[in-house]
C-alpha cells in the first residue's frame, strides 16, 4: 500500500484543528477567569451602637470560632476589594475658577474657606502651610475612572484644618451620598510639620488620610464612607476623639507610634488593625466591627478602658507584647480575646457573653487575673496551645455548671497545654466606670 507523505508543517497545522474543534474556540481556550455555656450575664449596650452599619467593601467572613478540631480563627491581612466609587464621574459644571484647583501645586501658604473644588492631584510643596478655616467645604471631583486615578490632596508642607463644633471642616465628593474611592484621599508624605486636623469630617475617599513618614493630630475627626477611614505609616499619631464607622477599615497603623483616647469605631469591616509599631488605645469604643474590633501582630500595646462588642472578633493579637486592662468584652459573635503567640498582661477585664469563647490563648506565656468571666456560650478560656496558662485570682460568676466544664485545655487534648485557675476569687471585682464614648 502506498505510504502517503504531507508536509511536517501541514501536519501539525491539521492536529491543532483537530484539537481546538474539540475544545471550542480558541478565545474560550485561553480565556481569562472571572473576577468576580456558662452562667449568662447582663451587659449593658452603649447608646447608638446597637445597629450595624452597612459597609460598602466586602470580604470573605471571618471564620467561626476555632474547636479543638479546626485551625485558629486569627483574622489573617485583609485586602479590599474594589470599592464602588471609583467608576462614579462628576458631572460637568461651573464653579468658580478662584474656587477651584485642577493638577495645582500650592508653592505659597494659603488660607481656604467656603466651598474649593479640586480636580486631578493638589499638592502642598515643602516649607508652605495650607489652613482651612471652620465651616470650609472641600469637594474633590473625579473626572477619570478606575483604581488611583481620582482626585487628591498631597502634603510635603503643613495642613492645619481648624474647624468647630459649630461649623465642622468637610471633606467630601460632589454627590450627596459619597461612596468609597470616589477621591483617593489626603496624602502626608514625609511631612513632620505638626500637621493638625481638628473637628471635620472626611467621606467617600479610598484613604481618608493616607500618611507616609509624618506626625499628625486628629481632634474629633470623622470618617466614613472610606476605603481606609486613615492609614499611617511609619508616622507619629495622636487621635482624641472623633469616630470612623462604615468603611471596609476603620484605622490601619504600620510601623508607627500612636495615641489614640476617646474615639469610637463601630460598623466597619476591620475596625482596627496594627502590624508593627506601639498603640496606645484608652477609652475607644469598638462595636459591631464585623470580622474584628482590632487585631495587632508584632506590636507593642496597652489597651485599658475600652468598650468591645458585638463584633466578629472582640480583640485579635498575634506576636504581641503589652495589656489589656479596665475593658469590657462582652457579646462578640466568635471570641472575646484571642492571643496568639503574645505575652500579654490580662487583667481587670469584664470578658462576658461572648457567643462562642471568653479567652483562647495559644502559646506565648501570658497572664490573666483580676477578670470578671461569666456568661460566654462555649467556654470562659481555651488554651489551644502546648504551654500552660495561667488564669489565677479571677472571678467566675456563679457555680453552675461548674468551672472544669467551662475550661478547655488539656483534660480534653492531652497535646495541649493546661489551665491554673486556683485561687479563684469568691466576689466579683469592682471595675471604675467607662467614660461616655466606652460604655
Amino acid at each position: 500500500m502506498a505510504t502517503i507523505r504531507m508536509p511536517l508543517a501541514l501536519s501539525v497545522l491539521l492536529w491543532m484543528a483537530a484539537f481546538l474543534g474539540g475544545c471550542g474556540t480558541v478565545s474560550e481556550l485561553f480565556a481569562r477567569g472571572k473576577t468576580l455555656v456558662s452562667p449568662s450575664a447582663q451587659v449593658s449596650v452603649p447608646a447608638g451602637a446597637s445597629a450595624a452599619a452597612v459597609v460598602k467593601a466586602e470580604s470573605p467572613p471571618v471564620p467561626l470560632a476555632p474547636s479543638p478540631e479546626n485551625k485558629p480563627s486569627v483574622v489573617p491581612p485583609q485586602v479590599i476589594s474594589a470599592l464602588p466609587g471609583i467608576s462614579r464621574i462628576t458631572p460637568r459644571m461651573d464653579v468658580p475658577l478662584e474656587r477651584s484647583y485642577n493638577d495645582a501645586v500650592l508653592t505659597e501658604d494659603t488660607v481656604w474657606s467656603g466651598e474649593v473644588f479640586v480636580e486631578g492631584s493638589l499638592t502642598v510643596a515643602p516649607q508652605t502651610t495650607l489652613t482651612l478655616e471652620p465651616g470650609t467645604v472641600v469637594r474633590f471631583r473625579r473626572t477619570v475612572p478606575g483604581d488611583g486615578a481620582g482626585p487628591l490632596l498631597l502634603v510635603q508642607g503643613r495642613l492645619v484644618v481648624r474647624g468647630n463644633a459649630d461649623a465642622p471642616v468637610r471633606f467630601t465628593t460632589s454627590f450627596p451620598d459619597p461612596l468609597a474611592g470616589e477621591w483617593q484621599g489626603i496624602i502626608l508624605l514625609g511631612s513632620e510639620k505638626k500637621n493638625l486636623l481638628e473637628q471635620c469630617r472626611i467621606e467617600g475617599a479610598a484613604a481618608g488620610i493616607d500618611a507616609s513618614f509624618s506626625s499628625v493630630t486628629l481632634k474629633q475627626v470623622t470618617f466614613a464612607a472610606c476605603g481606609t477611614g486613615a492609614r499611617f505609616q511609619d508616622s507619629i499619631v495622636t487621635v482624641s476623639g472623633g469616630e470612623a464607622s462604615d468603611n471596609a477599615v476603620g484605622m490601619e497603623l504600620v510601623e508607627s507610634e500612636s495615641d489614640i483616647r476617646d474615639m469610637v469605631v463601630r460598623g466597619n469591616r476591620l475596625g482596627i488593625t496594627v502590624r508593627g509599631g506601639s498603640l496606645l488605645l484608652e477609652g475607644a469604643g469598638l462595636t459591631d466591627n464585623r470580622e474584628a474590633g482590632l487585631t495587632g501582630a508584632a506590636s507593642r500595646l496597652s489597651i485599658s478602658g475600652t468598650f468591645s462588642q458585638g463584633n466578629g472578633i472582640g480583640i485579635v493579637l498575634t506576636d504581641c507584647e503589652g495589656k489589656v486592662t479596665g475593658a469590657r468584652i462582652a457579646e462578640n459573635r466568635h471570641v472575646g480575646i484571642h492571643l496568639v503567640r503574645s505575652r500579654v498582661r490580662v487583667y481587670g477585664n469584664e470578658i462576658v457573653s461572648n457567643a462562642g469563647i471568653g479567652l483562647r490563648v495559644e502559646d506565648g506565656q501570658g497572664v490573666a487575673w483580676g477578670n470578671a468571666f461569666s456568661g460566654n456560650g462555649r467556654f470562659d478560656i481555651e488554651n489551644a496551645g502546648r504551654e500552660d496558662f495561667r488564669a489565677i485570682a479571677n472571678w467566675w460568676g456563679d457555680p453552675s455548671p461548674p468551672l472544669d466544664m467551662r475550661l478547655d485545655h488539656q483534660a480534653q487534648d492531652p497535646a495541649r497545654g493546661r489551665i491554673f485557675v486556683n485561687p479563684v476569687l469568691k466576689a466579683r471585682p469592682y471595675f471604675p466606670a467607662l467614660n461616655s464614648v466606652a460604655k
